[in-house]
């Protein structure tokens, strides 16, 4: 959402129904350098800029949308909120402010506000994409999944084109455990609007077919930074065979930090790519002559897929960032493992062809600012504190259901229940779990926390409970690395398999139930056995550290085995042999 923000300011583009279009040509020249240290991420300037701009004309919004933007760059939510907030007061109703002041509202938290200025918008323009999705974005966040999903689906009926908002579309359909078939054939009508169409055709790629030679790989994620899914990608780029393979790296990273520094160390050539367009990064990764490129986002936010679309790369891979197809005839491989998409059985749910890891998707890397287990919880407390610490997102009616039973059955057990915010998702989770009977004092709720605070959750916690049909994989992994046993159940699609995939590779299938009853069964022996509890709780980082989980070396020759094997059939007879 904050490129769309930006790109409506002076400089990428004013909307016609902006005031800042009255401004001075001085004003929009300096507003528009503004914009340019923005991006080159000089924020000080920037701000200075606009704030020299605000003393020669207190009317004019636009300053104060720049400034806005730069709040959000810089993680500063409430301050973001309250500038647009000015921007809007300045403009009046008009639907491009009162979007702009919808999202700022939804990021800070504000959901009331922020369905009531999308309403607004709507008033104004009844077919407006950007307030219908800032609506959806809302009513996820107000745990009104049902109703998100009908905004998504009147958006998309009248802008099937606007590429972000159906992301938003595919993944609630994920969260919801859609059919498979069904989900294959919704990322297919996606591909078919916003893809297909883009595939470049009589560029060729000349490159020699040599099956034996070094090999380019470009890696490309908007996630190159202290993000979860760091903790996965690190590992590989560190430990490649630089033999073999030269590594280049297409950030589109927001926000760069210090494992961004640690992550460009590693890498043979780095591009910062956020401010070019999908085209652009193309002929860019064209011109690199990138044999292999490998798509680490799918469809989740700063994704680049419309740059795959047009094949800039002979071979095209997904991996890692998304639970699903891409739905594109210009991706060629997906990378998964037996468990996560048993053969035989799972092919059919992608238009990828499946590289199956042989042990795991995952490589992971833990942090190493993660604080040691401490002393089991239960041993102090006299009960059992079971945790949820995923999305809220991932909270389903049936998981509740569950976990109601498993609460009812267990004397003075309680759940804390993470990342949700006070409000109305936490009054209508609780109303959840209160029609099946659990008191609101056997549950707490936590409010999104920064890492560490999010970490320190583990010292109240003796068992946590994945969810589902959307298991965790990042969360899973640093969860089990807190010392926190995690139970888990299957299901049939890879969204509800990485539970699976995880406590098998580190010896512990016994923690994934394939039922609804067996799932029960494992977690009142597990919460009766407090000995066991302690024990797994000391013992939980041995057994991964001795597990083909943290094996960075033989994961990464294992991977690159399944580059070369892609590159081998691109060599004798093009993707997909």
């Amino acid at each position: 959402m904050l490129k769309r923000l930006i790109r409506q300011l002076v400089g990428a583009g004013v909307p016609a129904d902006s005031p800042a279009q009255a401004s001075t040509p001085e004003a929009v020249v300096s507003l528009s350098r503004a914009l340019t240290l923005m991006r080159a991420r000089d924020y000080d300037a920037a701000v200075q800029m606009c704030q020299d701009l605000i003393a020669r004309d207190a009317a004019a919004p636009g300053p104060w949308e720049l400034l806005g933007a730069i709040a959000l760059e810089r993680g500063e939510k409430e301050l973001a909120r309250v500038r647009f907030e000015t921007a809007l007061t300045l403009a009046g109703d008009q639907p491009t402010p009162l979007c702009n002041a919808a999202e700022a509202n939804r990021q800070a938290g504000r959901h009331a506000r922020a369905l009531e200025l999308s309403a607004r918008a709507l008033a104004l323009d009844p077919d407006n994409g950007a307030a219908m999705y800032n609506q959806a974005l809302t009513l996820q966040s107000c745990w009104r999944a049902e109703e998100a999903l009908a905004v998504y689906r009147r958006l998309l009926g009248l802008r099937p084109e606007l590429s972000q908002a159906y992301a938003g579309y595919l993944f609630l359909l994920l969260l919801l455990g859609e059919d498979p078939l069904a989900l294959r054939a919704a990322h297919c009508r996606w591909a078919a609007i916003n893809a297909e169409p883009l595939r470049e055709t009589g560029t060729g790629h000349g490159y020699a077919r040599d099956p034996l030679r070094r090999l380019r790989i470009g890696y490309v994620s908007a996630d190159f930074r202290d993000h979860a899914a760091s903790s996965f990608v690190e590992p590989i780029l560190s430990a490649h065979d630089r033999a073999g393979f030269e590594t280049h790296c297409y950030s589109s990273t927001e926000t760069s930090d210090a494992v961004t520094a640690r992550l460009r160390s590693t890498v043979s050539c780095w591009r910062e790519v956020r401010w070019q367009d999908d085209a652009a990064l193309a002929n860019l990764i064209r011109a690199d002559g990138i044999d292999i490129l490998v798509d680490l986002s799918g469809h989740t936010n700063g994704n680049r897929l419309a740059a795959f679309a047009r094949k800039p790369a002979p071979v095209q891979v997904t991996y890692l960032g998304y639970p699903a197809t891409t739905g594109m005839s210009a991706m060629d491989y997906r990378i998964s493992d037996a468990r996560l998409d048993p053969p035989g059985a799972a092919d059919g749910y992608y238009t990828e062809t499946l590289l199956r890891l042989p042990h795991s998707l995952w490589c992971f890397r833990p942090p190493a600012s993660m604080p040691a287990p401490g002393p089991l919880p239960a041993s102090q407390s006299g009960q059992i504190t079971f945790g949820s610490l995923n999305s809220m997102l991932k909270l389903r009616p049936a998981t509740i259901a569950l976990w109601s039973r498993l609460l009812l059955s267990i004397p003075r057990s309680r759940l804390i229940i993470a990342s949700v915010e006070a409000g109305e998702a936490s009054l209508r989770i609780a109303a959840e779990f209160a029609r099946h009977g659990v008191p609101a004092d056997a549950l707490s709720f936590r409010a999104p926390l920064a890492r560490a605070q999010f970490w320190a959750l583990s010292g109240e916690i003796d068992i946590a409970l994945d969810s589902f049909p959307c298991n965790g994989g990042a969360t899973t992994c640093e969860t089990l690395w807190l010392g926190l046993p995690v139970l888990s159940l299957a299901g049939e699609l890879f969204q509800s398999r990485a539970g699976l995939s995880l406590l098998s590779v580190i010896g512990l299938p016994e923690l994934v139930a394939q039922s609804e009853s067996d799932y029960l069964r494992i977690a009142r022996e597990l919460a009766s056995d407090r000995e066991r509890l302690a024990q797994l709780r000391r013992g939980l980082r041995q057994r991964m550290r001795a597990s083909p989980l943290l094996d960075e070396t033989g994961f990464t020759r294992s991977l690159e085995a399944l580059y070369r094997e892609a590159w081998r059939c691109w060599c004798e007879t093009g993707p997909h042999a």
